[in-house]
Protein backbone atom coordinates (compact mmCIF):
# COMPACT_ATOMS: atom_id res chain seq x y z
CA UNK A 1 0.00 0.00 0.00
CA UNK A 2 1.20 3.26 -0.58
CA UNK A 3 2.34 5.74 2.18
CA UNK A 4 -0.50 8.12 0.92
CA UNK A 5 -3.22 4.73 1.07
CA UNK A 6 -1.58 4.33 4.63
CA UNK A 7 -2.04 8.13 6.14
CA UNK A 8 -5.12 7.92 4.53
CA UNK A 9 -6.47 4.89 6.09
CA UNK A 10 -4.97 5.62 9.59
CA UNK A 11 -6.58 9.39 9.29
CA UNK A 12 -10.26 7.62 8.87
CA UNK A 13 -9.68 5.45 11.76
CA UNK A 14 -8.16 7.69 14.20
CA UNK A 15 -11.43 10.01 13.26
CA UNK A 16 -13.75 6.53 13.65
CA UNK A 17 -12.62 6.09 16.93
CA UNK A 18 -12.27 9.25 18.12
CA UNK A 19 -15.98 9.45 17.63
CA UNK A 20 -17.18 6.19 19.06
CA UNK A 21 -15.05 7.23 21.81
CA UNK A 22 -17.04 10.21 22.38
CA UNK A 23 -20.50 8.86 22.13
CA UNK A 24 -19.17 6.06 24.83
CA UNK A 25 -18.70 9.07 27.02
CA UNK A 26 -21.76 11.05 26.34
CA UNK A 27 -24.00 7.84 26.60
CA UNK A 28 -22.14 7.35 30.34
CA UNK A 29 -22.94 10.93 31.27
CA UNK A 30 -26.69 12.13 33.06
CA UNK A 31 -27.15 14.85 31.54
CA UNK A 32 -25.42 17.22 29.08
CA UNK A 33 -25.98 20.60 27.83
CA UNK A 34 -29.43 20.36 30.08
CA UNK A 35 -30.72 17.72 28.10
CA UNK A 36 -31.50 13.99 29.06
CA UNK A 37 -28.03 12.76 27.27
CA UNK A 38 -29.44 8.80 26.42
CA UNK A 39 -27.23 6.55 24.41
CA UNK A 40 -26.21 8.25 21.27
CA UNK A 41 -25.07 5.30 19.55
CA UNK A 42 -25.93 1.22 20.57
CA UNK A 43 -23.26 -0.84 20.84
CA UNK A 44 -24.16 -1.49 16.80
CA UNK A 45 -24.28 0.24 13.81
CA UNK A 46 -27.78 0.36 13.43
CA UNK A 47 -28.61 4.00 14.47
CA UNK A 48 -29.25 6.64 11.74
CA UNK A 49 -26.15 9.08 12.73
CA UNK A 50 -22.59 9.04 10.81
CA UNK A 51 -20.08 8.02 13.66
CA UNK A 52 -17.61 8.36 12.10
CA UNK A 53 -16.62 12.73 11.83
CA UNK A 54 -13.63 13.54 14.00
CA UNK A 55 -14.87 14.96 18.06
CA UNK A 56 -16.35 18.18 18.15
CA UNK A 57 -13.75 18.46 21.28
CA UNK A 58 -10.69 16.64 20.08
CA UNK A 59 -8.42 18.16 22.64
CA UNK A 60 -10.30 16.35 25.34
CA UNK A 61 -9.41 13.07 23.34
CA UNK A 62 -5.92 12.02 23.71
CA UNK A 63 -5.29 9.43 20.87
CA UNK A 64 -3.87 7.03 23.53
CA UNK A 65 -7.40 6.99 25.12
CA UNK A 66 -8.77 6.67 22.02
CA UNK A 67 -6.91 3.23 20.81
CA UNK A 68 -6.93 1.87 23.92
CA UNK A 69 -11.03 1.85 24.18
CA UNK A 70 -11.13 0.72 20.13
CA UNK A 71 -8.52 -2.16 21.32
CA UNK A 72 -10.50 -3.73 24.92
CA UNK A 73 -14.11 -2.51 23.78
CA UNK A 74 -16.02 -5.88 24.28
CA UNK A 75 -17.46 -5.83 21.14
CA UNK A 76 -15.70 -7.16 17.94
CA UNK A 77 -14.78 -4.10 15.38
CA UNK A 78 -13.53 -4.22 12.04
CA UNK A 79 -12.40 -1.67 8.97
CA UNK A 80 -12.74 -3.40 5.78
CA UNK A 81 -12.24 -2.30 2.23
CA UNK A 82 -14.34 -2.77 -0.73
CA UNK A 83 -13.51 -6.29 -1.39
CA UNK A 84 -14.12 -7.18 2.26
CA UNK A 85 -10.46 -7.87 3.33
CA UNK A 86 -10.03 -6.87 7.00
CA UNK A 87 -7.34 -3.74 7.44
CA UNK A 88 -8.08 -3.68 11.42
CA UNK A 89 -9.31 -5.28 13.96
CA UNK A 90 -9.32 -5.11 18.09
CA UNK A 91 -8.90 -7.52 20.54
CA UNK A 92 -12.42 -8.77 20.26
CA UNK A 93 -11.95 -9.26 16.35
CA UNK A 94 -9.04 -10.48 16.46
CA UNK A 95 -9.88 -13.60 18.69
CA UNK A 96 -12.62 -14.28 16.42
CA UNK A 97 -9.99 -14.40 13.42
CA UNK A 98 -8.51 -16.79 15.75
CA UNK A 99 -11.49 -19.17 16.21
CA UNK A 100 -11.95 -19.27 12.74
CA UNK A 101 -15.53 -17.85 13.05
CA UNK A 102 -14.65 -14.41 11.13
CA UNK A 103 -11.53 -13.05 9.59
CA UNK A 104 -9.98 -16.30 8.07
CA UNK A 105 -6.97 -15.71 5.47
CA UNK A 106 -7.61 -12.08 6.21
CA UNK A 107 -11.21 -11.93 4.63
CA UNK A 108 -14.09 -10.93 7.09
CA UNK A 109 -16.30 -13.53 5.09
CA UNK A 110 -15.34 -16.83 3.66
CA UNK A 111 -15.77 -16.20 -0.02
CA UNK A 112 -16.94 -20.06 0.02
CA UNK A 113 -19.54 -19.16 3.10
CA UNK A 114 -23.58 -19.23 2.81
CA UNK A 115 -23.45 -15.89 3.99
CA UNK A 116 -20.55 -14.34 1.41
CA UNK A 117 -23.28 -13.49 -1.31
CA UNK A 118 -25.44 -11.65 1.60
CA UNK A 119 -22.55 -9.80 2.30
CA UNK A 120 -21.53 -8.71 -1.03
CA UNK A 121 -24.67 -7.52 -2.19
CA UNK A 122 -25.14 -5.24 1.07
CA UNK A 123 -21.51 -4.25 1.03
CA UNK A 124 -22.31 -2.92 -2.56
CA UNK A 125 -25.20 -1.26 -1.60
CA UNK A 126 -23.28 0.17 1.05
CA UNK A 127 -20.58 1.41 -0.90
CA UNK A 128 -23.00 2.98 -4.18
CA UNK A 129 -24.89 5.18 -1.25
CA UNK A 130 -27.86 3.51 -1.59
CA UNK A 131 -28.08 2.69 2.24
CA UNK A 132 -25.99 3.89 5.11
CA UNK A 133 -26.17 0.85 7.46
CA UNK A 134 -27.02 -2.31 7.04
CA UNK A 135 -27.49 -5.65 9.54
CA UNK A 136 -26.92 -9.94 8.17
CA UNK A 137 -27.25 -12.99 10.22
CA UNK A 138 -24.14 -15.20 9.95
CA UNK A 139 -24.61 -18.62 11.20
CA UNK A 140 -21.73 -19.38 13.54
CA UNK A 141 -21.84 -22.97 14.05
CA UNK A 142 -24.86 -25.58 14.07
CA UNK A 143 -27.12 -23.45 16.35
CA UNK A 144 -24.89 -20.18 17.02
CA UNK A 145 -25.21 -17.04 15.34
CA UNK A 146 -24.00 -13.75 15.11
CA UNK A 147 -25.34 -9.92 14.15
CA UNK A 148 -23.14 -8.02 11.67
CA UNK A 149 -23.78 -4.63 11.60
CA UNK A 150 -21.87 -2.86 8.98
CA UNK A 151 -21.78 1.20 8.15
CA UNK A 152 -20.29 3.16 5.66
CA UNK A 153 -19.60 7.23 5.83
CA UNK A 154 -19.32 10.20 3.25
CA UNK A 155 -15.84 10.82 4.87
CA UNK A 156 -14.08 7.44 5.10
CA UNK A 157 -15.02 6.70 1.08
CA UNK A 158 -14.23 3.12 0.25
CA UNK A 159 -14.02 1.83 3.90
CA UNK A 160 -16.82 -0.54 5.64
CA UNK A 161 -17.12 -0.78 9.02
CA UNK A 162 -18.40 -3.64 11.37
CA UNK A 163 -19.27 -5.35 14.11
CA UNK A 164 -19.76 -8.53 15.33
CA UNK A 165 -21.74 -9.96 18.45
CA UNK A 166 -23.46 -12.98 19.24
CA UNK A 167 -27.39 -13.38 18.58
CA UNK A 168 -29.23 -14.02 21.92
CA UNK A 169 -31.99 -15.96 22.00
CA UNK A 170 -34.96 -13.82 23.81
CA UNK A 171 -37.37 -16.76 24.66
CA UNK A 172 -41.22 -15.83 24.46
CA UNK A 173 -41.44 -13.08 26.26
CA UNK A 174 -38.64 -11.25 24.58
CA UNK A 175 -40.18 -12.06 21.21
CA UNK A 176 -43.62 -11.36 22.06
CA UNK A 177 -43.26 -8.44 19.28
CA UNK A 178 -43.10 -10.78 16.65
CA UNK A 179 -46.27 -11.76 17.88
CA UNK A 180 -48.46 -8.62 17.07
CA UNK A 181 -46.66 -7.68 13.95
CA UNK A 182 -47.04 -11.25 12.35
CA UNK A 183 -49.97 -12.42 13.78
CA UNK A 184 -48.39 -15.38 15.52
CA UNK A 185 -50.87 -17.47 17.56
CA UNK A 186 -49.33 -18.29 20.95
CA UNK A 187 -48.69 -21.88 19.57
CA UNK A 188 -46.46 -20.76 17.09
CA UNK A 189 -44.64 -18.04 19.10
CA UNK A 190 -43.81 -20.77 21.55
CA UNK A 191 -42.57 -23.08 18.50
CA UNK A 192 -40.61 -19.99 16.65
CA UNK A 193 -38.96 -19.65 20.43
CA UNK A 194 -37.94 -22.91 20.80
CA UNK A 195 -36.58 -22.95 17.12
CA UNK A 196 -34.32 -19.78 18.21
CA UNK A 197 -32.82 -21.91 20.75
CA UNK A 198 -31.72 -24.38 18.42
CA UNK A 199 -34.14 -26.91 19.03
CA UNK A 200 -35.45 -29.80 16.07
CA UNK A 201 -39.06 -29.65 15.50
CA UNK A 202 -38.95 -33.43 16.83
CA UNK A 203 -38.08 -31.97 20.55
CA UNK A 204 -40.17 -29.00 19.84
CA UNK A 205 -42.80 -31.37 19.82
CA UNK A 206 -41.24 -33.54 22.78
CA UNK A 207 -41.41 -30.71 24.62
CA UNK A 208 -44.84 -29.09 23.92
CA UNK A 209 -46.74 -32.56 23.55
CA UNK A 210 -47.60 -32.23 20.20
CA UNK A 211 -46.76 -34.69 17.39
CA UNK A 212 -44.10 -33.98 14.75
CA UNK A 213 -46.89 -32.99 12.21
CA UNK A 214 -48.73 -30.45 14.24
CA UNK A 215 -44.97 -29.00 14.87
CA UNK A 216 -44.24 -28.87 10.89
CA UNK A 217 -48.18 -26.99 10.39
CA UNK A 218 -47.31 -24.47 12.78
CA UNK A 219 -43.35 -23.73 10.90
CA UNK A 220 -45.40 -23.68 7.74
CA UNK A 221 -47.54 -21.46 8.93
CA UNK A 222 -44.70 -19.19 10.57
CA UNK A 223 -43.07 -18.99 7.33
CA UNK A 224 -46.67 -17.89 5.73
CA UNK A 225 -47.05 -15.25 8.18
CA UNK A 226 -43.73 -13.86 8.52
CA UNK A 227 -43.31 -14.03 4.54
CA UNK A 228 -40.09 -16.22 4.81
CA UNK A 229 -38.96 -19.20 2.55
CA UNK A 230 -38.14 -22.05 5.41
CA UNK A 231 -37.25 -22.33 8.61
CA UNK A 232 -33.76 -20.31 7.98
CA UNK A 233 -35.77 -17.25 6.87
CA UNK A 234 -37.63 -17.37 10.11
CA UNK A 235 -34.48 -17.38 12.30
CA UNK A 236 -33.20 -14.80 10.57
CA UNK A 237 -36.00 -12.22 10.57
CA UNK A 238 -36.44 -13.30 14.49
CA UNK A 239 -33.13 -12.51 15.20
CA UNK A 240 -32.46 -9.27 13.28
CA UNK A 241 -36.47 -7.91 14.71
CA UNK A 242 -35.59 -8.98 18.29
CA UNK A 243 -31.49 -8.22 19.19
Amino acid sequence: MRPTAISLVSTVFEHWVARMYEQKMAAATPRRNGLAATAILKEEFTQRVTPFRPARNPTSLTHADCTAWFEHDAIARFVLDPQGCVLRANAKAKAMIASGVLGAGGAFICPSHRNRTEFDALATRLLEGRQSHGRLLFRAGDDAWCLLDLATAPDAAGRIFATARPAHCMGVEGMEPLRAIFGLTRAELSVLAHLTQGEAPKDIGRKMDMSIHTVRAHLRAICMRMGVKGITGALRLSFQLTN
